[in-house]
């Protein structure tokens, strides 16, 4: 174990127990990096897509597992209560919940960790994901976890910019997500697509754009473009990330 031990927490989730220990270390700097990306999120196919054309293919950990945690719950549904057998079903439905916690935490540990090592600044949509969970595509929303995988992001990206190093710092920040997929990056053409299409030319510029990146695109570029004069304020001075040739 790494550092000075400063609290340990024991936990119970379901039959499994966990000791927590939280540790005082010496901060580890990252290497300066100027480089920025956009991220533009989603649920099926790509979990996230980048302003550079990078897919992250969406894992959908409960919809892989969802038959098998409805046979379970069936057959919880069909014990009697107060019986063996109940509790039995019941610790198996709790298990593969915690399961499919597991697999989509982890995965945006890792997500999070490669953005953050590579790039100083990460833009993405400021989302009301409370009210996207309550809309049409909310099992697609709660399944891919855009909640908690930007807290671990912003966390993680905080945990360096504490170091001490301006420098070494990451920042993420969050801007307007009204009409990222629909303005050409290019010549800023807007026009409203159903959401089948994924790839479409600009019947103004005749660029031939990637919808998804051509979003991400969007939201890197209005970090520093957009009128909340959020730029000056998120990027030290010498140190604001170049266009990516948009």
């Amino acid at each position: 174990m790494e550092g000075k031990i400063k609290t340990a927490t024991v936990k119970r989730e379901g039959e499994h127990w966990y000791i927590i220990f939280i540790t005082e270390v010496d901060p580890k700097p990252l290497p300066p990096s100027e480089e920025a990306i956009g991220i533009d999120l989603g649920t099926n196919p790509h979990f996230l897509v980048t302003s550079e054309g990078e897919m992250v293919e969406a894992p959908r950990h409960f919809q892989k597992a969802e038959e098998k945690l409805a046979k379970a719950q069936r057959e919880l549904s069909r014990k009697k209560k107060g019986k063996s057998g109940r509790k039995k079903a019941r610790l198996k439905v709790a298990k593969l919940h915690r399961k499919i916690a597991n697999q989509r935490r982890d995965f945006h540990h890792k997500v999070a960790r490669k953005l953050v090592n590579r790039y100083g600044t990460i833009v993405h949509e400021d989302l009301n994901v409370q009210a996207l969970s309550r809309s049409h595509i909310a099992k697609g929303v709660q399944d891919a976890g855009w909640a908690q995988f930007l807290q671990i992001l912003a966390y993680k990206a905080a945990a360096h910019r504490a170091s001490g190093s301006v420098l070494a710092g990451r920042r993420v920040i969050k801007v307007d997500p009204k009409y990222t997929s629909q303005d050409c990056p290019v010549c800023g053409h807007r026009e409203k697509k159903p959401l089948w299409v994924r790839a479409y030319t600009c019947p103004q510029c005749g660029a031939l754009l990637h919808r998804d990146v051509a979003a991400a695109q969007n939201i890197l570029a209005r970090a520093w473009a957009g009128p909340s004069g959020e730029t000056l304020r998120a990027f030290p001075q010498g140190n604001t990330p170049r266009s990516p040739g948009l």
